[in-house]
């Protein structure tokens, strides 16, 4: 497993592993968090980045 500290650095780490071709569920599973919570995070900074 992947030991990122804070959560803004796992998920860009999870979108780097996506692009370069695993699935969410592995990517998640390597960083060692659950698809959901990656989600979450995804769409918190979204949301922070929009405003």
């Amino acid at each position: 497993m992947i030991v990122i500290p804070d959560k803004d650095s796992r998920c860009l780490e999870i979108e780097r592993l996506i692009a370069a071709g695993r699935g969410v569920c592995e990517s998640c599973r390597e960083i060692g968090i659950s698809e959901k919570t990656f989600y979450r995070w995804r769409k918190q900074r979204d949301g922070e980045l929009s405003s």
